[in-house]
């Protein structure tokens, strides 16, 4: 379906590349986004978080949540994205395109692969090849979009089938639990950067995904070891006094340090690192880069005790990623998103299971168990 209506357009006598995006029966006018936005449109989809013109940027968060980074999984259909760390406030955000066949391996660090896409350089909608890199264990890691360039970008990539895939497109969470239209996507995101562990993107519950449903913009960096970064009064949650405990579930938790001001104004604001991993790898990530370690460290104050009524907390002013970061933006309603994300998941197990296997959590709640 997707290859017979792109091939359409195609042979379409009028193309070209343009901001505005529209298609009939003898054009189709538009940039890389707006070539995916027509096409979801004419497949039935749903375009991400709600926006009415995504960008390539927008497309690539949803892909960062759902998608994969191995070479070998990319196939014909597969969306292909990357987006810019520093946003412009307008103009290109990254890039986004269809893979049109399997990658074909040129050497073990290169592979060439058919695309659709539309750029400037090819004045519209064109099929053409571009050259992915990749590392020891076939991950993205960078690409060489035309011909005539010399060097190959360095960027995160990911990859998802467009059509078929078990996870909503719409908000960039399992299907079954889909939280569309449950809160409105803000064009800007606060000074907040996600710092994620690789593991925990293979949680199928992440809850990075709701943050990036209400902030579709904001920055997530994944890996162990990061170089450092260049952002304007850098500061990291975690609590001075942090200490390891043995058991997997724990995480940075919340001790009462003076509040972030984040997203208050002035010349003063900072930006939050915000590490989305469990204790024991939330501690490593700080011994194993240096920089990080040496940041100041802040925490918050929460008034009540997590909503995360489905993982273990260690104690009562634990928190997950998604509550630390509305609390450090004091935002209600990414908070209450993340309220009807827990419910629909609690009454899909069902009540009985519920208390089965939540009951002895310190925030478990026996209302969540009546009918």
């Amino acid at each position: 379906m997707i290859d017979e209506v792109l091939k359409r357009w195609l042979a379409m006598p009028d193309k070209c590349f343009s901001r505005d995006s529209r298609v009939d029966d003898t054009a189709i006018h538009c940039d890389c986004s707006g070539l995916i936005n027509l096409l979801v449109e004419e497949l039935g989809g749903k375009l991400p978080y709600g926006i009415a013109r995504p960008k390539a940027v927008h497309y690539f968060s949803v892909l960062q949540e759902v998608g994969s980074r191995h070479v070998d999984a990319l196939k014909a259909g597969h969306l292909l994205s990357w987006r810019k760390e520093h946003l412009p406030k307008s103009g290109d955000t990254g890039h986004v395109l269809i893979v049109a066949a399997k990658p074909e391996k040129l050497d073990d660090a290169h592979y060439k692969v058919s695309v659709f896409d539309s750029t400037k350089a090819r004045n519209g909608l064109s099929q053409r090849d571009i050259v992915l890199q990749v590392d020891k264990q076939g991950l993205l890691i960078g690409v060489r979009l035309h011909d005539d360039e010399t060097k190959i970008k360095r960027t995160a990539m990911y990859h998802q089938a467009l059509v078929g895939s078990r996870y909503c497109f719409g908000c960039g969470l399992p299907a079954r639990v889909c939280c569309c239209d449950c809160v409105s996507a803000l064009k800007e995101a606060p000074p907040i950067v996600i710092l994620r562990h690789p593991d925990e993107r293979k949680r199928t519950l992440s809850t990075v995904s709701l943050i990036k449903q209400r902030y579709p913009t904001v920055y997530v960096r994944e890996g162990e070891t990061f170089s450092a970064m260049r952002y304007p009064n850098l500061c990291v949650l975690f609590p001075e006094d942090a200490t390891v405990d043995e058991r997997e579930g724990e995480r940075p938790n919340a001790e009462g340090l003076p509040s972030l001001g984040v997203g208050e104004g002035g010349g003063d604001e900072r930006t939050l690192l915000l590490l989305d991993a469990t204790w024991r790898k939330a501690k490593k990530m700080l011994h194993d880069n240096q920089w990080l370690s040496e940041l100041p460290r802040v925490a918050l104050a929460p008034s009540q005790i997590s909503d995360y009524l489905i993982r273990k907390i260690p104690t009562p002013d634990s928190l997950s990623t998604v509550e630390a970061f509305a609390l450090a933006c004091k935002d209600h309603a990414l908070q209450d998103l993340f309220r009807t994300f827990v419910e629909k998941q609690i009454a899909l197990m069902g009540k009985e299971v519920y208390q089965r296997n939540y009951g002895h959590y310190l925030n478990f709640e026996e209302a969540k168990t009546k009918d």
